[in-house]
């Protein structure tokens, strides 16, 4: 080495020592860090044995108080004694009731909000809790409901009415709704097996072994052909009353072979949802209040949701339009004034109303039309 590189090795040498130094001091910091983490990472370890250890044992002691229930406990079985189980445990499983709400909206296909726009509207649902919405499904369900007019506006509020709680289908709705939460929540086991009794009369499954019916209203029309008169008579629903029996004789003369168990479901071509919870669907008439309508009565399994309810509707109307009501409007049904002609089309599904639909629709007219006299 020259005596230039000793000179400038001399010179360098402070910086240079001073950056070893500073490495040597960051590596000692990295070892230590290494070490508090290695510390760390076996406190974790043993913390999470402890908590995989507890969890173990709450496990196994849920498996002992559930085989203790199973012991001690008599299966479920009556309505109060679910509900009474319930009440029990939803204060830590089900607070809010959010659990036994959503299981009424799935049994039922009953969904408030759409039911009741003006509350709707008014945000009354966004504030409530599942306990406060079932007491609306629960109306609703039950028909405890009434509408009125809100004084100086156009719009309707509801008013719920006390459901009467002491009759065999309130009954069977509360047993089977409380038997399928809890079932949800984990207490199957407690659940006396729906195959095997009864309770106190009451069928466990009956919401869903009982066929309930359900009528679907439209508007009929007709002509009658009198030999005198060149132009056909246009009747409405009023005309077509005093024919109620020639016209429910030309019905059961329209019925084919293959409807006789289904009616006009033997043809359902829709959802299989549908299908299998609307076992038969046969057209009649009916006499309401002088006015003749049409009536499509249908044998339900099970309760339709909103949407199924009005793909029900649809293909009613079809059948009106196109299928069954087109040959039956081209048909003549002979009377002692001549020919009659009747007609069960409607515009769409939407002109098609249940019983509780047509009875609202009925109140409104009714209303408004008195409003109007007194306000002349």
């Amino acid at each position: 080495m020259g005596l230039k590189d000793m000179i400038w090795a001399i010179r360098e040498y402070p910086a240079a020592h001073a950056d070893l130094e500073a490495v040597r001091f960051e590596l000692r910091q990295a070892r230590q860090e290494l070490d508090r983490s290695e510390q760390d990472r076996e406190s974790l370890s043993l913390t999470l044995l402890e908590r995989e250890d507890y969890t173990d044992f709450l496990s196994h002691k849920a498996e002992a108080l559930q085989d203790a229930l199973k012991e001690f406990c008599p299966r479920l079985s009556a309505p109060e004694e679910l509900k009474r189980f319930y009440d029990t445990i939803s204060p830590s499983m089900d607070a809010s009731g959010s659990t036994l709400y959503r299981m009424a909206k799935e049994l039922t296909g009953i969904d408030v909000p759409s039911l009741f726009p003006y509350e709707d509207n008014r945000g009354l649902f966004e504030v409530m809790e599942g306990h406060q919405l079932l007491n609306w499904l629960t109306a609703v369900r039950f028909g405890a409901v009434e509408w009125e007019i809100v004084a100086g506006t156009c719009y309707e509020r509801a008013v719920l009415h006390k459901v009467d709680t002491s009759t065999p289908e309130y009954q069977a709705f509360q047993c089977e709704l409380y038997r399928k939460v809890l079932d949800r929540m984990g207490f199957g086991d407690l659940l006396v097996p729906e195959e095997v009794v009864k309770s106190q009369g009451i069928e466990v499954s009956a919401i869903e072994s009982q066929p309930t019916e359900l009528k679907l209203y439209s508007p009929l029309s007709g002509e009658l052909r009198e030999p005198e008169h060149d132009e056909p008579q246009a009747l409405d629903g009023n005309g077509l009353a005093m024919f109620q029996k020639v016209i429910l004789q030309g019905i059961e003369d329209e019925r084919m072979p293959e409807e006789e168990e289904r009616g006009l479901m033997a043809c359902f071509d829709g959802s299989s949802a549908v299908n299998e919870k609307v076992f038969s669907l046969f057209p009649t008439v009916e006499n309401m209040d002088g006015m003749l309508c049409g009536v499509a009565v249908c044998q339900l399994r099970g309760k339709l949701s909103p949407d199924e309810l009005a793909e029900l509707k649809e293909y009613c109307a079809a059948q009106y339009n196109d299928a069954w009501g087109e040959s039956f409007a081209q048909r003549p049904r002979h009377t002692e004034y001549g020919d009659l002609y009747v007609s069960f089309h409607t515009d769409s599904g939407a002109s098609i109303l249940t019983k509780e639909e047509l009875e609202r629709a009925s109140a409104v007219i009714s209303r408004q039309m008195k409003r109007g006299g007194e306000s002349r």
